[in-house]
């Protein structure tokens, strides 16, 4: 993993911070991902990111790469993260060279039915539907791009999306 960059950084002088940046590439294993998304959860905290909002875009961003892992067919390419912090959301994309897949495809799991009946695989995916305002995907057979967006909590407390 290369170390963070930082773009672009919050303007202490406003109320209102402008865009903040985010971007790192990283060979996706288990070790390398839980390293990543503590950066992430480090850098977003710094922002003034809610926790809601740090935790599910830690969440996303692990789900996915670990996919990218899992699933990639690609285990030492290299995949790049990126995150733009606004006022109001977190925008993310995820790029990756491994095999084509989109995050929105597959059928939701049965989260009712007993754990025994359940099929394996795809409650992360199911995650990473629910936990995104915004999900999404396209290739061109050799770049992957996962794009996502996670609202923040409003100042006044309240929040928009996923809990």
């Amino acid at each position: 993993m290369t170390p963070v960059r930082e773009l672009a950084r919050k303007d202490h002088c406003s109320r209102t911070p402008s865009v903040t940046r985010f971007a790192a590439d990283i060979v996706p294993n288990p070790v390398a991902i839980a390293g990543l998304t503590g950066d992430v959860a480090a850098f977003l905290r710094d922002a003034g990111v809610d926790a809601r909002a740090v935790h599910h875009v830690a969440l996303v961003i692990e789900e996915i790469l670990t996919n990218v892992a899992t699933h990639g067919g690609s285990p030492d390419a290299q995949a790049t993260v990126a995150l733009e912090v606004q006022r109001d959301r977190i925008s993310g994309e995820i790029g990756d060279r491994g095999k084509p897949f989109d995050p929105r495809s597959g059928p939701d799991p049965d989260i009712a039915a007993p754990l025994e009946e359940r099929r394996i695989g795809g409650l992360g995916l199911h995650l990473v539907r629910k936990l995104t305002s915004v999900l999404d995907y396209r290739s061109d057979g050799k770049q992957n791009r996962t794009a996502f967006s996670i609202p923040r909590e409003q100042e006044r407390g309240l929040s928009h999306g996923p809990q």
